[in-house]
């Protein structure tokens, strides 16, 4: 489902006999434990997928609030609000780089937000979340018990490349970051998956947590009795 390069176009996924995207991150014993739906959700090439829910629960501390009031700034990499029974529309599709998630939140006032970040495999084979104003955070990818994990492993931004093709990071202390993010995919029954992420800061702890329930667009529709 994702690319190997920022240079590597989607159709690229296609080559024989290698690897991409998260069955090469993983391995094929932990790929073949994900459940089937988590598979097709994660798989090679993408397709362009809207998911359709709620989150149950949208969470901040006061700190959390206020770095994410400030973010907007910055381009929202994550929502500034608090809730409960959201509903929310995730749009999944392929791009050049890497794979964007949209997740877009239909607050009761009609107040829209939007969050966006690109998943990429970077040249090491490391997989790496693009989030707004060029903040960039490495991934640590595993199954665990048929669940999907994916957790945060430091902080960089992204200046682009020298003249030579190396590239110009600048990476976050701890501190200065937002802490570890972590999350979840769960697989539940009737096309439907569990999305739960938490941040935990390392000296302020939780700064967010939200979890919700989601399933593709088509299936919701099909779902609806006709008049």
């Amino acid at each position: 489902m994702y690319t190997a390069s920022r240079t590597m176009p989607v159709s690229a996924t296609l080559a024989p006999r290698r690897h991409h995207g998260l069955r090469g991150i993983l391995g094929d014993r932990a790929w073949e434990r994900l459940p089937e739906a988590v598979r097709a959700r994660f798989g090679e090439p993408a397709v362009a997928t809207d998911y359709v829910g709620e989150f149950e629960v949208v969470r901040a501390s006061r700190l959390g609030r206020c770095l994410a009031l400030f973010c907007v700034l910055l381009g929202t990499p994550v929502v500034p609000r608090t809730g409960v029974h959201v509903p929310a529309v995730v749009h999944v599709g392929p791009r050049a780089e890497g794979v964007a998630w949209t997740r877009e939140y239909k607050w009761p006032d009609g107040t829209p937000c939007v969050v966006r970040s690109t998943k990429v495999i970077g040249p090491n084979g490391t997989l790496i979340e693009r989030l707004p104003a060029r903040l960039c955070m490495p991934l640590r990818v595993y199954e665990d018990a048929g669940v999907l994990h994916f957790v945060s492993r430091g902080y960089y931004v992204d200046f682009g490349t020298r003249r030579d093709g190396s590239a110009i990071e600048l990476p976050l202390p701890q501190w200065l970051s937002p802490g570890t993010t972590h999350v979840e995919h769960r697989d539940e029954s009737g096309g439907w998956f569990r999305f739960t992420m938490t941040v935990t800061h390392p000296l302020f702890g939780e700064l967010y947590y939200q979890t919700g329930r989601f399933r593709s667009a088509a299936s919701a529709a099909g779902a609806i009795p006709s008049g």
